[in-house]
């Protein structure tokens, strides 16, 4: 389990987060909306660990958490292939087991013909799918998403959000994702919060038990977010 209590983040005299309660547990997928500046990805920062409280209480008992950073971050001296197959190896697997999956997971994310490529030679959409697959080659048990889709075409980002289901569903692995898209967030989680002002705010599903992408907006629109 994901637990944060009392959390918050300050860097100097700025406040980014606030007195943050959350908790996420196994094989439970959260998405968070907000407008940009908002805290959302200092707030996935800190759930894996890539930054400290200022005050509060972090709890993180997954085994194997992984952050996919809105930059796709691929080492640059080394092929597609290789930063794929680079956590896989450190996973575990010998080198030739850990070429073949990242083969495969390349292969889901349509970059087949793109495995020997430097990250120089690849589009910004192209390196953001092999970040995707990187991220889920190893089978981690929490996945958090910071804009995993954003420099992808809708066919695309629909294409990498189907695959994103099926493997959560086949791993039953927990997510934190964040997304401006509210059709495309209630495609991969069961809830959502809103982050506004470095505060998080729950968002109570409709009479139905639902949450709707039209009420999704209508609170970003409402936390000053970009239409």
């Amino acid at each position: 389990m994901l637990e944060l209590r009392g959390l918050s983040l300050r860097y100097g005299a700025q406040s980014v987060l606030r007195d943050v309660d959350l908790r996420l547990r196994p094989g439970e997928r959260l998405g968070l909306i907000g407008p940009s500046g908002a805290g959302k990805s200092s707030l996935l920062r800190l759930a894996a660990g890539l930054a400290r409280p200022s005050a509060g209480v972090l709890r993180n008992d997954f085994r194997h958490a992984v952050l996919m950073f809105q930059e796709p971050r691929l080492l640059p001296w080394r092929h597609a292939l290789d930063n794929v197959a680079l956590p896989l190896r450190a996973a575990g697997h010998a080198p030739a087991r850990a070429r073949a999956l990242a083969a495969q997971w390349l292969g889901r994310v349509g970059l087949d013909a793109a495995m020997q490529s430097w990250p120089g030679e690849l589009s910004g959409g192209m390196a953001q799918r092999v970040a995707l697959a990187r991220a889920l080659a190893p089978g981690p048990d929490l996945l958090m998403l910071d804009e995993p889709f954003s420099a992808l075409d809708p066919a695309l980002r629909r294409q990498l959000a189907a695959c994103c289901r099926e493997e959560l569903a086949r791993s039953g692995a927990a997510l934190l994702c964040i997304s401006h898209d509210p059709e495309e967030l209630l495609g991969l989680v069961d809830r959502c919060v809103l982050v506004r002002q470095g505060e998080v705010i729950p968002i109570e599903p409709d009479a139905t038990g639902a949450l709707s992408a039209a009420r999704l907006r209508a609170l970003l629109l409402e936390a000053g977010a970009a239409p």
